[in-house]
């Protein structure tokens, strides 16, 4: 197995892997924006570029392969510099409303604007703005929040097989919208609020009800969903205000669920807790009478 240096540490990992992919491996956090474990790296925002030693230019963590003796820093000043330089880039039209975002406490954005972002920005002029639409009655959209990150297009393209949004305009007049400005045609469409890494896609079941940091997550599932989706309900107080899903690798579906189970249920009632589960067989014993 190759063997590299991440930040003055010795880390081995398996050939093919991406840097990105082994500093993570070894407990590095590396900041990520277009990057999703379930799909092929784009290498769209660049935030996640890294000093490799022997290379002349940053490089980007989530599409650069490990080789044996590759030395990596991922935290100098090199790197905090260029990081800062594309959060002033993907904060000059972003909105303030964090008090407001149903996000907020879960915002990659938010999190890494706190590390990499400038206290004041520079830029100046009228901020772009986008009319509101939505896909349905389930998602809200909040196109004024966006990064194009595409995570959104590729879940909907390569998993769920339908290619009903897309990014529309070019340059900074980009935006990601469906064909005739329709609601997502599938069952699986909640899942784009779960990849979107900020607030422009959220569940509007949950919208302006209650912060993300007041939930409890607990893990259930519905014994009649046949599609096997396992879950977090997001409870407050005793009562279920959003259902999101739950990784798991030995699923069929990783982290997605179905729409019925993310937007239906909210009786605590149709719900089996994990707790409550039953984790080895049980046997009945049947007395049988005997012949006279």
């Amino acid at each position: 197995m190759p063997t590299l240096t991440i930040d003055g540490k010795k880390v081995e990992a398996a050939n093919g892997v991406t840097v990105l992919w082994a500093a993570r491996q070894a407990g590095i956090n590396i900041p990520t924006y277009c990057y999703y474990p379930w799909f092929p790296p784009q290498g769209n925002c660049r935030i996640c570029l890294v000093e490799i030693e022997g290379m002349p230019k940053l490089q980007i963590a989530c599409n650069t392969p490990i080789r044996d003796g590759m030395v990596v820093n991922t935290n100098n000043d090199r790197v905090f510099k260029a990081r800062r330089g594309i959060m002033e880039f993907l904060l000059i039209h972003h909105p303030l409303d964090c008090p407001i975002c149903d996000q907020a406490g879960e915002c990659d954005l938010q999190d890494y604007g706190y590390k990499y972002g400038f206290p004041v920005g520079r830029f100046r002029h009228e901020k772009r703005t986008f009319p509101k639409t939505d896909y349905g009655e389930k998602i809200a959209k909040e196109m004024n929040r966006c990064i194009h990150c595409r995570r959104c297009i590729r879940l909907t393209e390569d998993y769920m097989g339908v290619s009903h949004i897309g990014a529309i305009n070019r340059g900074d007049h980009t935006e990601i919208g469906s064909f005739i400005e329709a609601a997502i045609p599938s069952g699986f469409a909640g899942n784009v609020i779960d990849v979107c890494p900020v607030g422009a896609l959220t569940d509007k079941k949950m919208r302006f009800s209650v912060r993300v940091w007041d939930l409890e997550h607990v893990p259930a599932y519905r014994s009649d969903c046949e599609h096997g989706c396992k879950v977090l309900l997001g409870m407050y107080r005793g009562r279920i205000y959003r259902v999101t899903a739950r990784f798991d690798e030995y699923h069929t579906m990783k982290s997605m669920i179905c729409d019925e189970c993310r937007f239906e249920h909210f009786n605590l009632d149709d719900w089996v807790l994990e707790e409550d589960d039953i984790h080895t067989p049980l046997q009945k014993r049947v007395k049988v009478p005997k012949d006279d």
